[in-house]
């Protein structure tokens, strides 16, 4: 603490100040309805200080003087009720004389005119010459000078309730116990004299604005929040509460502790002068009332309390013990204990995210064991102090494929407007920008950026560095386009790993990192690269980049002059999203550089930012081509085939062998596939003729282009493969492949001898003959029968083509497969139409046309 700094009691402190609680200021709301715990815990501690020989202190007051009055920027709550408390006192001891009523006035309120004359009556002895010393607030509201519309005045209405007789009014705190109204006389004689001594039991230190050089600004940002108490003020007051009790705690390391109080340079003061700069950038425009017409602006206490839970919720998830493991353990389900409860909280995963927390007391808070550490308010400090001098001259380094994250939480603004949302206690608060698990990862590695205990005021190349590493670590999507990222415990692994690493030399630091404790996840993958890139990028003096001497230009024609330089443009580029892998891997997906200006130049003529270029689109050139280059039959699984970012982006980290191909020779716009013939490496597993085949019609044909209209996958259904709808979207757009059933029914359909059911055959090129569902039904033109190719691959006789009802061998027979008049499709479209015959001979044996063969009763066979 200061040494210039005194501790002062509130008479003398009023005896040297005029206090003006400004009309800018909140009324006085601790009197209020729902504040009855804090106002009797108040006042019962203040009763024993006045009967202990202990000193109570009270947390810091500071202000802005102006036109000598002292206008309070924080204690106006505690000023009032200190100012009705000796009021009362000397009221009750008989000391309510001109005197001591002259020092009374030197406090007032113009928050209301009605307030300002209420303060000045309860300072004017006569008005309660009368007074028996039992019901004040009945005594003063009955009184002529006492309007009744001052009843509507919340200031005048939680004055009165702090007054009163009830169990959490002054009256009613400090009942004496005194026999006769004379030794009650005595008593509070007694507590007028301490009060008004030289050692008042109860004393406060007062800290002027102009001593630390700030500006009256200051004043305007700490009270524009409103009239209601917020979840933030709460949090503040029970936070300031409990470092002050830690660091009058003998038991603990009181300097350490007390250093944090410091008058100019601890929390208290921070959380307002500081700290309230850093948010106060990203204070509300506010909400146009409509009934008043005015702009409710200037807040930033639903910003402020975010961001303290996202930090209490970082600590709390990254804590460990004396035994190096984690305190909260995300593996037990169900377990109710500190840790878990404070993470549920912090979570508010009742809720839709963490932004409408609505405080309910610190205990939750307290997630150690019901402790908080000393280091975490150190930490705290550190991070904030550090990144209130950084961004005074800087902005947090941006990435570029995710614009959303906000270090500092920021209001949601639509037309011009914020928005008004309800927190989880259902009080209406202003909307906050929210947070995804990727984003609480980043949160943790700017944190770990700013705790650094070195000079990092204009240090942003290193920032820079740092958080491009990290977005490139968490920034992993799946197939389906959804953050690799998105369970508590790979959350974990990516910040055990990020917490390895030197946040201010990762380059260095990356470079010696034993690669051999990484495993195989697709996290760990990507911290490989991120190695990789990392030796690429330094020289061979760990102070130096690597100088790029290659033949890429950059989109303005200029040089890239660095490796840093090109491999940022390429991970920034299309949908890469940091993931640039391919264009340093060979075909087995090993690290070479060598061929990377090739790879970089291709990638840049095949993709944008929504996937595939449209001249690669066409035809689906691109895609055919790539698939080309699979030579093993696993290569063709868990791919959507079509052409969206998330599908590529799988494709060039996943295909090692097809990527390394089509980036290393540029695929011809108008590539001709009609000599491709597939040749699978894999043994012949009895399917590979039937999977060459899969791989011809995808690459042969136009397929694809259809088929990634519906994001379609390989699948194996009904002893086929088929072009599969993703997640089941557009399922009758099924496409079978692979299967003579469409070289068949497309050869019939050709030559007039069938016609297809419904518009059921694509058609874009003379090889490109296809049929989509899983059951085809046609009309056999020359005898006007109807049939369909089944799903289970067996062609049969049917009544009907909308209700697909088999022929039945016999009237009485069984509706099973037994019964149906159906054969096995030969391969062969003449055989086929045979077979058709024979079946329908089978079926009307009387009609006669028909001769029967010795094997099936029809010489259609022979």
């Amino acid at each position: 603490m200061c040494n210039n700094t005194k501790a002062i009691s509130f008479w003398n402190f009023l005896k040297e100040n005029t206090i003006e609680i400004p009309i800018i200021q909140r009324d006085y709301a601790q009197g209020r309805l729902g504040k009855e715990n804090l106002r009797k815990n108040f006042l019962v501690d203040l009763k024993n200080a006045l009967n202990s020989s202990e000193t109570m202190k009270l947390d810091f007051v500071y202000g802005s003087t102006e036109k000598d009055k002292l206008n309070p920027l924080d204690g106006q709550q505690r000023l009032t009720t200190l100012w009705l408390l000796h009021w009362y006192i000397a009221l009750r001891a008989g000391k309510l004389n001109e005197d001591n009523c002259k020092v009374f006035r030197n406090f007032t309120y113009e928050t209301r005119i009605s307030s300002r004359e209420f303060c000045q009556n309860l300072c004017v002895s006569n008005n309660f010459k009368d007074f028996e010393y039992k019901d004040i607030v009945g005594f003063i509201t009955k009184q002529t000078w006492f309007y009744s519309a001052w009843k509507q005045d919340p200031t005048i209405q939680s004055i009165l309730r702090m007054l009163s007789e009830t169990k959490d009014g002054i009256e009613g705190v400090l009942a004496c116990h005194g026999t006769c109204l004379s030794e009650k006389k005595c008593q509070f004689e007694n507590y007028w004299e301490k009060l008004s001594g030289e050692n008042s039991p109860i004393i406060f230190y007062h800290l002027p604005l102009k001593d630390f050089g700030l500006s009256d600004d200051l004043y305007i940002k700490m009270n524009a929040r409103g009239k209601q108490l917020t979840s933030f003020e709460n949090f503040k007051a029970d936070l300031i509460g409990y470092i002050t009790k830690h660091a009058e705690d003998k038991s603990l390391n009181e300097l350490e502790w007390k250093g944090l109080l410091d008058v100019k340079d601890g929390i208290p003061i921070k959380l307002d002068t500081d700290w309230t700069d850093i948010f106060w950038k990203k204070k509300s425009v506010g909400i146009t009332d409509k009934e008043s017409k005015k702009r409710k602006s200037n807040q930033i206490d639903e910003i402020f309390f975010v961001f303290m839970n996202r930090f209490f919720w970082n600590e709390l998830f990254t804590a460990k013990n004396n035994d190096d493991n984690y305190i909260l353990n995300i593996d037990k389900e169900n377990e109710s204990s500190i840790q878990e409860n404070s993470y549920k909280y912090l979570n508010n995963s009742e809720y839709d995210n963490d932004t409408t927390i609505a405080y309910g007391g610190f205990d939750v808070y307290r997630y150690d064991n019901g402790e908080i550490s000393l280091s975490f308010f150190q930490k705290l400090k550190r991070v904030l102090d550090n990144y209130f001098n950084y961004s005074k001259n800087n902005g947090l380094p941006e990435c570029p494929w995710d614009k959303s994250f906000r270090f500092i939480p920021e209001y949601i603004e639509e037309s011009g407007n914020n928005i008004e949302i309800e927190n989880n206690a259902k009080v209406k608060i202003l909307k906050v920008s929210t947070f995804n698990q990727v984003q609480r990862i980043v949160f943790f590695a700017v944190c770990k950026y700013f705790f650094h205990d070195k000079d990092i005021t204009d240090n942003e190349s290193s920032l820079k560095q740092w958080l491009r590493v990290v977005w490139n670590l968490v920034s992993g999507e799946d197939h389906n386009g959804l953050p690799e990222i998105r369970s508590t415990f790979v959350m974990r692994t990516a910040i055990k790993f990020i917490d390895s690493l030197d946040s201010h030399k990762v380059y260095e630091s990356l470079r010696n990192f034993d690669i051999n404790k990484l495993g195989n996840s697709s996290f760990d993958e990507r911290c490989k690269k991120e190695i990789a890139k990392a030796i690429q990028i330094l020289g061979e003096n760990a102070e130096d980049l690597r100088k790029y001497t290659g033949a890429c230009k950059k989109q303005d024609g200029s040089n890239y002059q660095t490796w840093e330089e090109i491999i940022i443009e390429a991970e920034k580029y299309a949908f890469f999203k940091g993931t640039i892998r391919f264009l340093f891997t060979d075909g087995e997906g090993n690290i070479n550089w060598c061929d990377f200006d090739t790879k970089w130049s291709n990638a840049k003529k095949y993709f944008a930012e929504n996937g595939i270029k449209d001249e690669y689109t066409t035809k689906a050139i691109l895609l055919r081509s790539f698939i080309s280059k699979f030579s093993k039959w696993g290569d063709f699984w868990g791919v959507n085939y079509d052409n969206e970012p998330s599908t590529w982006k799988l494709l060039l980290t996943s295909r090692f062998e097809s990527a390394h191909c089509i980036l290393t020779n540029t695929v011809n716009k108008n590539c001709d596939f009609s000599t491709y013939n597939a040749s699978l490496k894999e043994f012949d597993n009895g399917f590979k003729e039937l999977q060459n085949s899969v791989q011809k019609d995808l690459v042969k044909t136009t397929i694809l282009v259809e088929a990634s209209k519906w994001q379609s996958k390989l699948n194996w259904r009904y002893n086929t493969y088929c072009l599969y709808p993703f997640n089941n979207k557009a399922e009758k757009k099924v496409y079978v492949i692979g299967n003579q059933r469409n070289q068949i029914l497309s050869s019939l359909c050709d030559k007039k001898q069938i016609i297809v059911d419904g518009n059921r055959r694509f058609q874009s090129g003379d090889n490109d003959n296809f049929f989509w569902g899983w059951d085809i039904q046609f009309t056999y033109t020359n005898k006007n029968y109807y049939f369909q190719w089944h799903r289970n691959g067996y062609v049969r006789l049917i009544q009907d083509l909308n209700e697909c009802k088999p022929i039945l061998k016999n009237k009485d027979g069984e509706d099973n497969q037994d019964n149906w008049y159906w054969f096995t499709p030969s391969t062969e479209t003449e055989t086929f139409i045979k077979q058709l015959d024979c079946l329908i001979a089978q079926a009307y044996p009387n009609e006669s046309d028909k001769t029967y063969c010795v094997n099936c009763q029809s010489k259609i066979c022979n």
